[in-house]
C-alpha cells in the first residue's frame, strides 16, 4: 500500500504533501491509469488525465521506428516516456513573450485550483506559483514550488544568461521549460536496460554525470 502522505513544514507553516496524489487533479490516483516516465510510475485519477499530463509535459510522439537497445525495429506495445526539464532565466520582462513566440509556447494564466503537489486548493500569493512551459501554476504554499522543482531535478538550479538577449539573468523571471517524447523498443525488455542506463530517481541522467560514472572513483596515487 502507497504512503498516504508526509507533513512538510517550512518557517511554521505546514503543508500536507500526498505521495499518492493524480499530478492533474490532485485527487487520489489510481494504479491502473498510469504512465511510465523516466523509468517510474507516474498514476492519475481516471483515464482522461494521462492525456492532459502529455499535453502539460510537450510530449513529442513520432510512433515507433528502431529499438534504441537493439537496433531493430520497434513496436507500439512497448514504449515509455522520456522527460527532461530546464529552468530558463530572462533579462527583462519582454524576452519571455519573444522566447514563447520562438517556442511556439501559449502563455496561459487560469487562476489558482488545485496545488499539483498538495492536492489541496492553491493560493495566489508570493511565492505560490511557478511559470511551466509557459502555464503559470500554482500552489496551496510557498513551499510547494520547491518540491515541485526538486521533483524535475533543478532544486538547484543556478541563473543562466537570457536565451533571447544573451544578458545575465535574473532569478524574479525565472520560468520551467519540459520537453517530453515517446521512445519505442523492440520487446519488453529493452524499456528496463533502456531506463537502466538513462534514468536514476525518475530523472534523465546527464550526459556529465554518465561519463562521471564510467570514469569511477579517482585512484589515489601511491
Amino acid at each position: 500500500m502507497k504512503t498516504l502522505g508526509f507533513l512538510v513544514a517550512f518557517f511554521g507553516a505546514a503543508c500536507v504533501v500526498a505521495e499518492d496524489k493524480c499530478p492533474i487533479s490532485g485527487q487520489p490516483a489510481k494504479e491502473e491509469h498510469s504512465l511510465e516516465v523516466n523509468g517510474k510510475k507516474v498514476s492519475f485519477c481516471c483515464d482522461k488525465c494521462p492525456e492532459a499530463y502529455k499535453k502539460k509535459i510537450n510530449l513529442v510522439d513520432e510512433g515507433p521506428k528502431t529499438c534504441p537497445v537493439s537496433k531493430q525495429p520497434a513496436k507500439k506495445e512497448h514504449s515509455l516516456i522520456e522527460k527532461r526539464a530546464e529552468a530558463v532565466y530572462f533579462c527583462c520582462d519582454n524576452c519571455p513573450k519573444t522566447f514563447a513566440q520562438k517556442n511556439k509556447i501559449e502563455m496561459k494564466d487560469e487562476g489558482p485550483k488545485k496545488c499539483p503537489i498538495s492536492g489541496q486548493p492553491a493560493k495566489d500569493g508570493e511565492g505560490t506559483s511557478l511559470i511551466v512551459n509557459g502555464e503559470k501554476t500554482y500552489f496551496c504554499c510557498d513551499n510547494c514550488p520547491k518540491t515541485f522543482k526538486k521533483n524535475l531535478g533543478l532544486d538547484k538550479a543556478e541563473v543562466t544568461k537570457c536565451p533571447i538577449s544573451g544578458k545575465e539573468g535574473k532569478k524574479e523571471t525565472e520560468q520551467i521549460l519540459i520537453r517530453s517524447k515517446t521512445v519505442y523498443f523492440c520487446c519488453g525488455n529493452c524499456p528496463k536496460e533502456y531506463a537502466k542506463k538513462n534514468f536514476k530517481d525518475g530523472l534523465v541522467i546527464s550526459s556529465e554525470e554518465k561519463k562521471a560514472d564510467k570514469a569511477g572513483p579517482e585512484k589515489t596515487k601511491l
